[in-house]
Order: C-alpha cells, then sequence, then structure tokens
C-alpha cells in the first residue's frame, strides 16, 4: 500500500477557536506538518513553527510568507472584529478589512506554493443574516443572501473569482456557534461562561442564567471542524462547495447551566437576565482575587473575555432569542458524518479551561 503524501497546513488565524483546534488535530496526524499564522505570540504550541504577522498589512504578507514554497493546504478561519463587535458585523469597513486580510493571504501563496491543493475558509450563519434577525429555517447553502455589508459574501465572492484556472479548490464551511479552547477571542463562548461562573461563586451567589427565554440551540465543536476540514482537503466531491456544519444534536443553555454549576461545585438558581458586557468589567478585582486564589495563569479578565457583548447577544439578553437552525443533509450526503453531544463537549471544554488553569476548578 502506498504511504499517503505528506501535506503541509498553514493555519491562519491559529489562536483562535478553530485554529487552535486545526493545529492541535493536525499535529497529531503522522503524515501532516502545521505552520501557525496569528497577530500575537501563541500561548500554546510554542514548539511548531508559527509566522506572527499582521494580516491587514499587505507587505507584511509578502515578506512573511513569500518562503512558503511547498504549502499544500490552507485553514483560513482569521477575522478582523471592531470594538462595538456585534454592531460592527454590519458595518461596511468590516467588510472590506476581511476581504483585504483573505486576499493578502491568497494572493501569496498562489505564487509562492505549487503545491497548494485546498483552502478552507471559515464562515458562520451571519451567511443567513442571523445578525440581523431570523432567518428561514432550517437554513440551506442555496439560500438567498441577507442584505450586506457581509464580508463572507465579498470573500466567496472573491475567492470563486480568483479560483477560476487554478489547480486548487476551496471549501465553505458555516459552523453554528463554534466551541472551543482559545484565550483572547471576543467569540469564545466558553471563556465567558467560565468567568462568569468563578465570579458567581467567588461572590457567593448561585449560578443564574443571565440571558432571555428558552431557545432551541445548535452548535459546533471546533475539534468537529478540524476533522471535517481533512476531509474536504482530500475529498473531490467537497471542491468548491459550502457546506452547513453542527454537532448534530440541540441545546437549551437553560437545561445546561445547572450542569455548569455543578462543574464548578457551587448552587444554580432561577435565571436573571442581566447585561454582561455592563456588570463582568465591574468585577475586574474580583478576578484578580480569583487567579491569585486559584493560582491561574496570568490572564487579565479583559484579555480572557475582550468583550462581552457576544455573550448578551447569545444568551438573548435584552432580545427576543432568534432560533438559528440549519440543514446540515449536504455534508452528511456528501460524505462527513461525524457528530459531537453538545452539552459534553461544552463540559469537557470548561474542565479543559480549568485542567490548564485559565479558570478555577
Amino acid at each position: 500500500m502506498n504511504e499517503p503524501s505528506k501535506g503541509k497546513m498553514l493555519v491562519i488565524g491559529a489562536r483562535g477557536i478553530v485554529g487552535r483546534s486545526v493545529i492541535q488535530y493536525f499535529s497529531q496526524l503522522p503524515s501532516w506538518e502545521v505552520i501557525g499564522v496569528s497577530r500575537r505570540k501563541p500561548e500554546f504550541g510554542k514548539n511548531l513553527n508559527w509566522i506572527n504577522l499582521d494580516l491587514r498589512e499587505e507587505g507584511s504578507c509578502e515578506a512573511h510568507l513569500a518562503d512558503l514554497s511547498d504549502i499544500t493546504h490552507i485553514s483560513y478561519s482569521a477575522v478582523f472584529e471592531k470594538p462595538n463587535l456585534t454592531q460592527g458585523w454590519s458595518e461596511a469597513d468590516h467588510a472590506s478589512i476581511n476581504l483585504e486580510m483573505l486576499q493578502n493571504v491568497v494572493k501569496v501563496l498562489d505564487k509562492t506554493s505549487s503545491k497548494l491543493k485546498h483552502i478552507s475558509v471559515m464562515q458562520g450563519t451571519k451567511a443567513y443574516g442571523g445578525h440581523l434577525g431570523p432567518f428561514k429555517m432550517p437554513a440551506r447553502e442555496t439560500d438567498p443572501r441577507s442584505m450586506g455589508p457581509n464580508f463572507y459574501y465579498d470573500q466567496m465572492d472573491w475567492l470563486e473569482d480568483y479560483q477560476r484556472g487554478k489547480n486548487w479548490h476551496w471549501t465553505i464551511f458555516r459552523p453554528q456557534l463554534v466551541c472551543g479552547m482559545a484565550v483572547g477571542s471576543p467569540l469564545n463562548i466558553m471563556a465567558a461562561i467560565g468567568a462568569f461562573a468563578a465570579i458567581s461563586r467567588e461572590s457567593g451567589i448561585p449560578l443564574r442564567f443571565p440571558g432571555g427565554p428558552e431557545r432551541i440551540g445548535e452548535a459546533t465543536d471546533a475539534r468537529l471542524i478540524a476533522k471535517a476540514m481533512e476531509w474536504a482537503g482530500r475529498s473531490k466531491i467537497a471542491q468548491n462547495e459550502i457546506y452547513n456544519i453542527t454537532n448534530g444534536d440541540i441545546y437549551i443553555w437553560h437545561h445546561l447551566w445547572p450542569r455548569i454549576a455543578e462543574l464548578f461545585s457551587m448552587n444554580y438558581a432561577s435565571p436573571q437576565p442581566m447585561s454582561l458586557d455592563r456588570l463582568m468589567p465591574q468585577n475586574l478585582e474580583t478576578w484578580n482575587r480569583i487567579t491569585k486564589k486559584f493560582d491561574l495563569q496570568n490572564y487579565s479578565l479583559e484579555t480572557l473575555v475582550p468583550s462581552w457583548r457576544f455573550a448578551d447577544f447569545l444568551f438573548g439578553y435584552g432580545q427576543r432569542p432568534n432560533p438559528h437552525h440549519m440543514s446540515t443533509i449536504k455534508i452528511r450526503q456528501h460524505g462527513f458524518n461525524d457528530c459531537v453531544d453538545t452539552e459534553e463537549s461544552m463540559l469537557e471544554l470548561l474542565r479543559q479551561m480549568q485542567k490548564e488553569k485559565i479558570i478555577p476548578e
């Protein structure tokens, strides 16, 4: 039997939720070599090849990536977010900057890496207007677009046009709420949950769900996305295709919250809607006390959770929670059938953050 050809994966956005999982997954595969790219130095994977650059700077991308002549695959999950986060999703410069970042990477690697075969690009439910309000359910990859600006559309249009006549292909993934390990990501809901629970316990109060009414949700474990990228990178059927991808089940925050309280050995009480974006920045000293008390890694609360707006948005605080259900029949029919238990996945991630002393036990 012939040995599988060795692949070389360039992970763009390597410190993020998806990027970190992609690095950890592909680094364990014997036939893969991995290079991480991020703006800041990593707090993990320090023995890996790592490139630090700002994707917004075209010249920096050319200077740092021009010597990469043997990249076979690219995992692109980098994203520029504005300080106002959810509001920024509908602003024109948010779209233009994210488009330029992708262009700055792909144009260089298209010229320098003759072995390039595949590019995986991350999107999400904003492709269906999930940031604007309810959308047709279940969302399918063939659904019409919503009102822009939307960098997903800009990136997809450019990639489709630029790829014509090339020897490489692309696959776009649209997950639901992505759950994984990351520090400093404004979209890491697991860090927000862990910090909120720890501060509640330290304050001597029970854990209360801070959002709105019950809503059925879907999520996607970042490790599942990493597996899907491996599948797409070697599957002809996945070339130049778009796929919704979720864990395959559903969850309700109100049902998960008592299990989180149990994990932190604290009491649980009935929900109490509150704005975490307003309240949590007032608890910096409490977090500093927790960090010292439990000998945690020295992450400030602002570093661990740069923005609480995403948590308010996901939990449905101050708004009617919009159902966001997607059909994943296409990716399953095309051959990727892996699934994950969402509640167990979230609890496992919190336990891993405790083990790594990012949040307290």
